[in-house]
């Protein structure tokens, strides 16, 4: 029987060790610094997106979010609106992560009517500065290296970054395929032609760009389960791109028919397996309001992981609310790798819990436990704070209750935050002086 002695020690022990490794960051979405708008205050960055959704959960109008964004009114005037929203929204992990950020970046006590003047004043003063990335990510986040997405101008100081498969999955119009046929040398007028093009931008990206990994985001737009489809039926889907009526460059382009995405993810997949390369999905909860979760389930994935044995497939943001389900599947699939990036935001006590469960079920070289997931880089120190508090904390439930000892949770705790992320997207060469 465990006692609250044997666990609050093994806790606190692991927190310090645990505060002292450097991580790898395993999604983002910041772009580089000297990218940042000039123009934005405290309140426009820190609601970009996450916490302006349980705004939005907690009753704020659309417009009156338009308002709080509009960097034309005053501040306390756009608080005021905001104001009755974020009280309530507060405790939220997405709050809290917040709260963290003001306090230990800006030393300001929380995001509140009292301070709200003070911290933008500070975090203007420390963005025109300069050098807030290298404080952040590196002096107080201790990130080795964060893959980011999609940005394959990132600055290697503080990125590498992965390859968003969706544009090659899912051309809305005869100008998607022109420009993906000008980066490949390709000109476009079949499905083989699309095929090619796909492959040789791919092939450039990761041996000429650095690019780690790969990136499925489609689940925001449909299920995740990608059917074999004969080539003859994904050509006539691909054809009506070029119809007369859907072609002129004014004209906005339609969603092309699920035939062709399914057959280009199965030709994208082949190319992975290959390589032996990495690709990541995102599964789960969508960020924004109103969607249709079940189209996000990571189950709808089983053919691939079947057919594909040697693409290592990222599920992300542990698939929350799937969280068991994602537990079989990394039991079952050698190939198959839960990622918490996003989660210790989205429920803290989802991610304690379900690491814990984890660990009981899925060997222990399976799980990455921290992604950012920000497209502000203070909401990835609020976050990696959370990341490494959870992780402590579940490790120490598995140390109090016997199932392995403080040495052991010690090494795990050191694969999920970055042996485990080095192997799956091999990146040894890129942390020899991180």
């Amino acid at each position: 029987m465990t006692t609250s002695s044997e666990y609050e020690g093994a806790r606190e022990a692991l927190r310090e060790h645990i505060g002292g490794l450097w991580v790898v960051d395993t999604h983002e979405h910041l772009s580089n610094e000297d990218e940042r708008s000039k123009d934005d205050d405290v309140l426009i960055e820190w609601l970009r997106h996450y916490y302006s959704c349980d705004l939005v959960s907690a009753g704020l109008s659309d417009a009156d979010l338009a308002f709080v964004r509009n960097p034309a009114k005053p501040l306390m005037e756009r608080w005021a609106r905001v104001e009755t929203y974020w009280n309530a929204a507060r405790s939220t992990g997405y709050g809290r992560s917040l709260d963290i950020a003001a306090r230990d970046i800006y030393d300001v006590d929380g995001v509140t009517r009292g301070t709200i003047t003070e911290l933008d004043e500070k975090f203007r003063a420390a963005r025109d500065a300069g050098g807030h990335y290298r404080k952040v990510l590196k002096d107080m986040s201790r990130i080795a290296l964060g893959i980011v997405d999609s940005n394959l101008r990132c600055d290697r100081e503080f990125f590498a970054s992965v390859t968003r498969l969706d544009p090659f999955l899912n051309p809305w119009h005869r100008t998607d395929t022109c420009r993906i046929g000008d980066e490949a040398g390709v000109k476009i007028h079949t499905l083989a032609d699309w095929r090619e093009a796909t492959s040789i931008i791919l092939d450039k990206r990761f041996d000429a760009q650095g690019v780690v990994a790969l990136k499925c985001g489609l689940a925001y737009q449909r299920t995740l389960h990608f059917k074999k489809v004969a080539a003859d039926e994904a050509e006539r889907a691909f054809n009506e791109i070029f119809d007369e009526d859907r072609a002129p460059a004014w004209r906005p382009g339609t969603k092309p028919a699920r035939a062709l995405q399914d057959h280009m993810m199965h030709h994208v997949m082949a190319w992975a397996d290959e390589r032996g390369i990495a690709v990541q999905f995102h599964t789960g909860i969508q960020e924004g309001n109103g969607n249709v979760i079940v189209h996000a389930n990571p189950v709808h994935l089983t053919n691939l992981f079947m057919e594909y044995g040697d693409v290592k497939f990222d599920i992300f943001h542990m698939g929350y609310p799937y969280q068991q389900e994602l537990s079989v599947l990394a039991k079952n699939f050698r190939n198959v790798f839960i990622d918490m990036c996003w989660g210790h935001i989205i429920s803290p006590e989802a991610a304690r819990r379900a690491l814990v469960e984890w660990l009981d079920a899925v060997p222990a070289n399976k799980i990455m436990a921290f992604g950012g997931d920000y497209c502000f880089v203070d909401g990835v120190y609020g976050h990696q704070k959370m990341a490494r508090d959870n992780v402590a904390s579940s490790l120490a439930t598995k140390v109090a209750d016997g199932s392995f000892d403080f040495e052991r949770a010690c090494q795990i705790a050191s694969w999920v935050f970055r042996d485990n992320p080095v192997e799956v997207f091999g990146l040894s060469d890129l942390l020899v002086t991180r």
